[in-house]
This record gives structure tokens, C-alpha cells and sequence, in this order.
């Protein structure tokens, strides 16, 4: 009997209150509920599918995939293919906020000649889906052997793209 009378005089003495130590076990048991009950439905997204329909057969074109504006600016229409491996940006309007998708274009051919670009960003399978946006640029040759690129920042001029979003890229 002593030795309870020691263990419960103990328990009296103690810093943390005992009602603590009771809601600290019934959230527990509360958040195990919880989590035991937690159903994760992971979404596939079919994402971007990048399509490259015609060419002057005079650059390679890389879809890099769709990004967040961070930083607004304005429109950039025309570049010229560095001789070396360096990079210049085109760009349509910039706005921050909203997707954009990156194009990189990488020159083949020797010409100093002026083509145009065309991106067209759709929103649905095929040709068929919802116009997005289509911007054009003047990217021209070096006159030279080139290993420089020419990158383009499309914006989409939206907040949010619903799944798939198709991209075209025509270059005459």
C-alpha cells in the first residue's frame, strides 16, 4: 500500500498535468484514425505532347516542356543564330503567372536566309483542340556553320491548362 501511496504522490508531483498528457494520447489516437482512412488518388497526366509538323529542313526543333512565368516582359519576335554555342530568347508577350512553353531551335544549315516560325499551342488531341495561342518568329541564319541556338518563350496567356496540350511547331 505504501508503494502505491509513493507512486501516486509521485504522479501529483510532476510538471506536466496529467489532462495533457490525455489530449496529447486522444489527438494521437484521432490523427491514426485519420491517416488509416486517408484514400491518395494519384492523377496521370498525359501532359504535353510536342509535334513537329513541317520544315524548311533547315533547323532541329526541341519541345523543352511548359513552365511558369516569373518575370513579365515584353515581346521579342526576332532573333539571329549565334555562330558559336551560345543562346539568344524570343518571346511573345511575357506575363507573370501564366505557362508558357519553351521551344529551342538549332540551326542545320549555312544560309543567312530569314525563316518564320510558327508555334501553335492547342488545348485538346489533334489538330481539332481549343486554340490556345499561335505566335510567330523571324529566326535567321548565320551565314555561317552554327552550333548556337535560338530559344522561344510562347506564353499561353493562361493561369491554368487543362490536360493534353498539344504543341506545333511549322518553320517555312
Amino acid at each position: 500500500m505504501s508503494n502505491l501511496r509513493a507512486k501516486i504522490s509521485k504522479a501529483t508531483n510532476k510538471k506536466v498535468p496529467i489532462l495533457a498528457l490525455v489530449v496529447v494520447a486522444m489527438f494521437g489516437m484521432v490523427a491514426g484514425v485519420l491517416a488509416a482512412n486517408l484514400t491518395v488518388n494519384p492523377t496521370s497526366n498525359t501532359g504535353e505532347i510536342g509535334t513537329y509538323h513541317t520544315s524548311s529542313g533547315t533547323m532541329t526543333v526541341t519541345d523543352n516542356g511548359l513552365g511558369v512565368v516569373a518575370n513579365a516582359a515584353a515581346a521579342s519576335a526576332s532573333g539571329t543564330f549565334p555562330t558559336s554555342g551560345n543562346n539568344v530568347n524570343v518571346n511573345n508577350v511575357l506575363v507573370g503567372g501564366d505557362w508558357f512553353d519553351k521551344v529551342t531551335f538549332t540551326d542545320t544549315a549555312t544560309d543567312a536566309t530569314a525563316h518564320t516560325a510558327t508555334v501553335t499551342i492547342r488545348n485538346g488531341t489533334g489538330p481539332a483542340g481549343t486554340l490556345v495561342v499561335s505566335t510567330s518568329f523571324t529566326l535567321t541564319g548565320p551565314g555561317a556553320s552554327s552550333t548556337g541556338t535560338i530559344t522561344a518563350y510562347v506564353d499561353t496567356g493562361l493561369t491554368s491548362l487543362t490536360s493534353p496540350i498539344t504543341v506545333y511547331v511549322t518553320i517555312s
